[in-house]
């Protein structure tokens, strides 16, 4: 029974000394977490996606950084576990061919606008103020009526905040 009890004294103890240490002010301004370079505030963001490609997004001069979702796996992964981002922050989802891309707000942690842009990088479709999905089994696709070739995923209430409407022409920047 002592045993026992030393057991769990000594593992709660170590759980204590190794939670104070990664909350410490002391320690590192950023630690590894998991293989993940964890920061506070935005910088999170950027550091979760650094192994995405980046390129400059324009919508009326308002410039955009967007990490490019391109493969299979970049595209189902998107901003899931991303815990925020801001106004000048995004992902863009390119596709190999165009289709009716469908998109759901799965293991999402912040609200969405979502843009839709045909071969033509022109707006086909916007959805407004998505929030993340309380179940997978209660979880809306949303999707425009025509194919998309380009998927831009921006904070919630960038569409308003900047008047994008349908039919926009949207500049993809190489950069």
């Amino acid at each position: 029974m002592k045993t026992v009890g030393l057991v769990i004294l000594v593992g709660i103890s170590i759980a204590t000394i190794i939670l104070v240490l990664i909350q410490s002010p002391a320690a590192s301004a950023n630690h590894v977490v998991n293989n993940i370079v964890k920061y506070n505030g935005e910088n999170d963001f950027l550091v979760k996606l650094s192994q995405y490609r980046n390129l400059t997004v324009t919508i009326d001069r308002y410039n955009i950084s967007a990490f490019v979702a391109d493969t299979d796996d970049k595209r189902t992964k998107g901003l899931s576990g991303v815990e925020n981002m801001s106004e000048n922050q995004g992902m863009l989802f390119i596709f190999n061919y165009p289709s009716k891309q469908g998109f759901w707000m799965k293991e999402m942690m912040f609200p969405l606008d979502i843009i839709w842009l045909d071969s033509n990088n022109s707006v086909i479709h916007i959805e407004k103020k998505l929030q993340p999905c309380a179940s997978v089994l209660f979880c809306t696709v949303y999707s425009p009526s025509t194919d998309a070739k380009y998927v831009l995923e921006t904070i919630s209430g960038f569409t308003d905040l900047h008047w994008v409407n349908k039919g926009d022409k949207i500049k993809i920047n190489s950069n």
